[in-house]
């Protein structure tokens, strides 16, 4: 078991970055659920991430600048596409802050929908796919046993379980502070969707510039 590994992994997983950032949005906003189907959505890209390094795939996409690019646009016009969702739906279902109202927005988007907005999040984001083609091979010892491609599945299965395992605590904690705080009940008003659309184009501006 490379514990050395699994130590860096669980150490990058909880730097700040877009996904942990959105995790962490997304529970405290949404509650523990929400969160936890965004996550399983971004882990399951690292094994997309992971196969194409296998398969060397990743490399040649690497190799291409304009292929970098396209992906680093396509991602961050998706996130601003869905941050003008947001606001769409609360001008479509105009209801009120009210204390007395606990809409969830659990309610409108069902465990697929969160979890595929996880998914592409994470496939359209050129930095993983970076950040896997040299992350991975560095930890490949010279003396394995076992096929070069078969190691890096085996690593990358490492690093999602790492990234679960950070991200599916960060989801609790921030569920918590959403139920002492009682946000869920204000899922529904304007400002809410304003804060959640300045959020996705936030991670948008960090994708595409930093």
């Amino acid at each position: 078991m490379p514990i050395k590994f699994i130590l860096a992994s669980l150490l990058l997983s909880l730097m700040p970055g877009p996904d942990i950032f959105f995790v962490m949005t997304q529970s405290i906003a949404r509650g523990s659920r929400a969160a936890l189907s965004v996550t399983l959505g971004l882990c399951s890209g690292l094994f997309f991430h992971t196969a194409a390094v296998a398969l060397g795939l990743a490399a040649l996409m690497a190799a291409s600048p304009l292929c970098m690019t396209l992906v680093k646009i396509f991602g961050g016009l998706y996130l601003f596409w869905i941050g003008l969702c947001a606001l769409r739906a609360s001008k479509s279902g105009d209801k009120s802050a009210s204390p007395n109202i606990k809409p969830s927005a659990q309610e409108q988007k069902g465990f697929f929908a969160l979890y595929k907005q996880g998914l592409i999040m994470n496939l359209l984001n050129p930095k993983v796919i970076l950040f896997f083609l040299s992350f991975l091979p560095a930890f490949v010892p010279a003396d394995i046993s076992v096929p070069y491609g078969v190691y890096i599945i085996f690593l990358g299965f490492c690093f999602a379980l790492s990234a679960l395992t950070v991200f599916g605590a960060v989801s609790f904690f921030g569920g918590y502070l959403n139920d002492v705080l009682h946000i869920g009940r204000y899922a529904q008003s304007k400002a809410f969707a304003w804060i959640s659309a300045l959020i996705y184009w936030i991670i948008a501006a960090w994708i595409l510039f930093a």
